[in-house]
């Protein structure tokens, strides 16, 4: 009898810890995407913390260095969405380059709290009115 419920003790024990571990896993994970995967299904991300990479578009950076805001577009050449991020951007941050950004969105503004510019030796923006290529932008940023 003793071995029985020292049996169904350990399961019970071993399935708590489980639930915990998995727990504690999908809390943390961040996925990342581009703006027309988020643009697919909006819905499957929503109270999820994401990054969201791609290109910052031409034109659309503004830096308020008293507020520390930096306000900028972001794009895959399909979709784009505009961002919202707090502090000062990285020294190489520049328009037409790979960004990746990391927050939630809100009321379709991305709202990011940590910025990174992606670089390569490889990578070259495409020219004016060339599409871009989304697999090598993702393995770029990635």
């Amino acid at each position: 009898m003793k071995r029985w419920i020292y049996a169904l003790l350990g399961v019970g024990v071993l399935a708590s810890a489980g639930f915990l571990i998995q727990r504690a896993l999908s809390d943390s994970l961040v996925y990342f995407i581009l703006p027309s995967e988020y643009a697919a299904a909006p819905g499957e991300y929503d109270d999820r913390r994401i990054r969201l990479g791609g290109i910052v578009s031409p034109g659309t950076v503004a830096f308020d260095d008293q507020a520390l805001q930096l306000a900028f577009q972001v794009t895959d050449s399909l979709q784009t969405y505009p961002v919202r991020h707090t502090g000062t951007p990285p020294e190489l941050f520049q328009e037409n380059t790979g960004v990746v950004v990391e927050g939630r969105f809100e009321d379709g503004v991305f709202v990011s709290d940590n910025l990174l510019v992606k670089h390569s030796e490889v990578y070259e923006p495409p020219k004016d009115g060339e599409p871009i290529d989304l697999e090598a932008l993702k393995d770029t940023l990635q």
